[in-house]
């Protein structure tokens, strides 16, 4: 179903209000790789914060104005006030550098990543599992999580953990609504999917033009080999494989999501 952000972020805030106190909320966004799904998701995060908390969040979960390559960060800081939502990307659960030597083709392997078998998926869903704990009088652990780090090349642990004032968990990511096994798991414990859609060939020059921008490769043709081969081949096999959406947005070329996106009227 399609919905302005506006009425998405008031269903969303709806439901919190009628989470029970030990629950936590997790919504999904999805989308193929170039949609814009990031910077949909950590906007979001900041209006949920704003509408909720009554006030603007002291630390923005994205810092960089994504612009033509629609990338959004999450900020080392986010989460560090008195934020209810947290935004949490699963390209932090990709398998490392390392991990991908070990597999039975590594080179394939590494040219292939960011394909589902590239992630750690066993490990996410102990994460999504711990999330959905009932939380209890007593404050339980805080539950770390990885970011990917883009200096690195691999996953790193985020400065900033899920603690229990994080009642609204917002996963953005390619294949947060895979309909394959283990993935479907994953999927099913999510209250809210997002998905975020997107012409194909405007997907694929955002996509061409990051990697260029990025320095992955060093020219225009390779970098839409690239892109071919694996970028879009992933959107593709996530489309035929997807698992319903709660909600569904559609990106446009030049259009960017930002908190202003969400920001209610009276």
């Amino acid at each position: 179903m399609e919905v302005t952000p506006q009425l998405l972020v008031r269903h969303i805030v709806d439901l919190y209000k009628e989470l029970p106190k030990n629950k936590r909320l997790l919504i999904a966004v999805g989308g193929p790789p170039g949609s814009g799904k990031s910077t949909l998701a950590y906007p979001l995060t900041d209006a949920l914060n704003a509408l909720i908390l009554h006030h603007p969040p002291p630390n923005p979960s994205h810092l960089e104005e994504p612009a033509s390559n629609l990338l959004a960060e999450s900020s080392d800081q986010h989460g560090q006030g008195d934020e209810v939502a947290i935004a949490v990307g699963l390209d932090g659960w990709h398998h490392t550098r390392a991990e991908l030597d070990a597999f039975p083709d590594p080179v394939e392997a590494h040219w292939r990543r960011g394909a589902a078998f590239t992630f750690n998926r066993a490990s996410y869903q102990a994460f999504l599992s711990q999330l959905r704990v009932p939380l209890t009088p007593e404050p339980p652990a805080a539950i770390p999580f990885p970011t990917f780090d883009h200096a690195l090349k691999d996953p790193a642990i985020s400065p900033q953990p899920i603690l229990p004032r994080h009642r609204i968990i917002v996963i953005e990511g390619l294949y947060t609504m895979l309909d394959e096994p283990g993935w479907r798991e994953c999927a099913d414990m999510m209250d809210v999917r997002i998905w975020v859609d997107v012409e194909e060939d405007v997907a694929r020059k955002r996509l061409v033009d990051r990697n260029l921008a990025a320095g992955i490769v060093d020219t225009r043709e390779k970098c839409e080999a690239r892109v071919d081969a694996s970028d879009m081949k992933n959107g593709e096999h996530v489309r035929s494989r997807l698992v319903q959406p709660s909600y569904t947005f559609a990106s446009i070329e030049g259009q960017l999501f930002t908190s202003e996106t969400f920001r209610l009227t009276a």
